[in-house]
This record gives structure tokens, sequence and C-alpha cells, in this order.
């Protein structure tokens, strides 16, 4: 089992990571001064799957947990459910210094986030994420949110776990759509800071979709330890932290002018990259070759563009809600190279026009 450290000014929490580690969860818990009472928050899907497991040996263990199931997806994301959720916590008498365990994927990961940041002024959060998207990105860095109509995670907070547990084997049972999401990510992180990673996707391509325990366990460990290292130098997203965003600003409006259904965060995000990577090479700052290595692997990993679905105008009207615009310029990270990125707070809308009419011609190809 490996640990990082996240060190921030005011907090600092370990991230562990391993394979076939479930087992040590609850002395983990104990480790870390949990109190016996704790609530589990998960879905329908990895309840079935793995709640009855972990209730075992939270319960061997000496815990008392409750469990809150919402559904799964994007769309319980929202105000109603929220709401429902902070009912049940004060139906089950959860005090301030007990414990909310985020299980599942990274909607859960948001919204138990969330509901423990705001629950009685917040309470203790662990982040137990069961799918790639979530152990690479949304359990690591302290933002938790929910969706509102108008946009996607407009409302939210900064509020970071005791600790984040990463067990590799959970990835086993998840669909291969939802593989693709999380790779999304961890190419992500190959392309903002971290060249081997992009690397390890190009040359393993098989062994990684596969979930080759060794090869996948090294992406996910070098993907946290990317996020990691942006946290720790900027928790609240002042500047560098926005390097993270990278390929979300046209992913968001494809995801938010689809209502959040048809296309999951991990694939609008690969073709939000795949886009803001266009721009880069529209200002000659990305070379042909690096950005032809970015489409490749986006189009190798098998995402499909749902184009009869979308409208280019609603999605660029989703993007002008974008809370990154500042006036009629957004704040970007651009890809200068494979690996290393430059901000520009002078992005204008026609780039983002070119850039969304790229997506649709390009994937009418592929």
């Amino acid at each position: 089992m490996h640990k990082i450290i996240l060190s921030l000014k005011n907090t600092r929490y370990p991230i562990y990571i391993g394979n076939e580690i479930f087992s040590k969860f609850p002395s983990l818990c104990k480790k870390h001064g949990i109190k016996p009472h704790l609530a589990v928050i998960t879905d329908k899907i990895v309840s079935e799957l793995y709640l009855d497991e972990l209730l075992s040996i939270l319960k061997r263990g000496g815990f008392s947990p409750e469990v809150i199931i919402v559904n799964p997806g994007e769309t319980s994301k929202s105000l109603s459910v929220l709401s429902k959720i902070i009912t049940q916590l004060i139906q089950m008498k959860l005090r301030r210094d007990e414990t909310i365990v985020a299980f599942g994927g990274g909607v859960i990961g948001d919204l138990a986030g969330f509901a423990s940041a705001i629950y009685l002024r917040g309470v203790n959060l662990i982040q137990f994420p069961t799918t790639l998207l979530a152990m690479v990105d949304s359990s690591i860095g302290g933002k938790v949110g929910i969706d509102h109509k108008l946009g996607k995670n407009l409302i939210g907070a900064f509020h970071h776990p005791v600790f984040v547990f990463s067990d590799i084997s959970f990835l086993k049972t998840l669909p291969k759509r939802e593989i693709i999401c999380g790779l999304g990510e961890v190419v992500k992180c190959g392309i903002i800071m971290d060249a081997e990673i992009f690397k390890m996707i190009e040359t393993n391509f098989e062994s990684v979709l596969n979930l080759n325990p060794k090869i996948v366990q090294n992406l996910v460990l070098r993907s946290a330890m990317v996020k990691s290292r942006i946290v720790s130098k900027d928790e609240k997203e002042k500047r560098l932290r926005m390097i993270l965003n990278f390929g979300h600003t046209i992913g968001h409006g494809i995801e938010a002018s689809l209502n959040y259904k048809r296309l999951k965060h991990g694939e609008a995000v690969m073709f939000g990259m795949l886009g803001e990577s266009f721009i880069s090479l529209n200002r000659g700052i990305l070379s042909p070759d690096e950005f032809e290595r970015i489409k490749r692997v986006i189009f190798k990993i098998g995402v499909v563009f749902p184009q009869k679905l979308l409208e280019r105008n609603l999605i660029l009207k989703y993007i002008g809600y974008d809370k990154k615009i500042l006036s009629e310029r957004l704040n970007m990270y651009l890809p200068i190279k494979i690996g290393k990125m430059k901000f520009f707070d002078d992005i204008n809308f026609e780039e983002i026009e070119r850039a969304v009419d790229f997506l649709f011609d390009q994937t009418k190809l592929n």
C-alpha cells in the first residue's frame, strides 16, 4: 500500500493507494481517530456490489455504520437529493465529531462531501472512491459540490477529508465505459504535468484497458501525485489549480447541453481537452505532432461523440455560464507540449466557437 501526503496551509492528510487493501480500512479509521458511529453515503450500484462487505468489515472493526443510498448518476448532485441526505443525517443523530464516508464514484464524493461540509457546519469526511475517475481526480483536493440547472458544480465548497482510500481492486467490476471515463482524467494528468503518464497509456494501451494491476496502480499513484502537488501549492484555485480545469470549460458545456445525460463527465472532458488543445494549436503554441498524439490517444480510447444529440449553440450557451469567465474572456491553461502547460487570460469566445466547430468536424471522421 502506497501513501501520499497532501500538505496544505491548515491541514494535511494521506491518500492510501493499493490493490486488494479493503480489509485495512477499519484499522485506518481507528488510526485516524474516527468515532464508531458513522454514516456511509453510497449509490444503488455500489451498494449492490460492495455495501454488505463494507458494513461487515466495519462492524467487525467495532464501528456502527448507518447507510444512505441515492440513485446513481449526475442527476443526484442536486439540491433536492442533498436536502434528503441532510434530513437522514439529522434523523440518525450524526454528531459534529462523527464522520461521513463517501463510498462510490465522483458523484458520491462530490455530493456526500458537500453534505459533510454543510451539515452541522462541517463534519469529518472520508473519501472512499470506487471508480478510476474518482481515484485520480474528484476524491483529492477538497472540492465538493452539486450542480445547478444552469451549470455543473456551481454550488459547492472546499472541504478536505480525513483521508482518501483507493483500492484499485474495485475497478474490476466497473463497466468498460467507466474505465474510459477515468482514463480521460489520467490522460489529463499526463498532458498537464507528467508526460510519462501519457507515454504509459500510449505504449501499454491494451494492458491499461484490461486493468493490469501493476500498470493501473502506477497510473493511479502518479495521477494522484500530480493532483496532490498542484493542490498543495494552490488550494483555493487562485491560479495554478486552474490547470486541473483543462478540458472542463468545453467539456462542461457539452455535459450541460445534454442535461448531464447520455455523456459522462470523463467522456465530455476528453472532447474538451481535444477542443482546448485545438485552441493551443491554432495559437501556434502546440506543435502539430504533439496535437496529433493527443488526438490519437483520445480517439483510441474509444469514446463516442454523440453528435446527433448535440446542438452547437446550446453548448456555447452553457460555456457562457462557465465560472471561469471574467468579463468577455476566459482564463485557461493550454498545453504547449505534453507534460507542460501555460496560463492565458485572454481566450476569446470566437476561439471557443472554432474549437467546438472542430469537434463536430473531427468526430464525423472517427
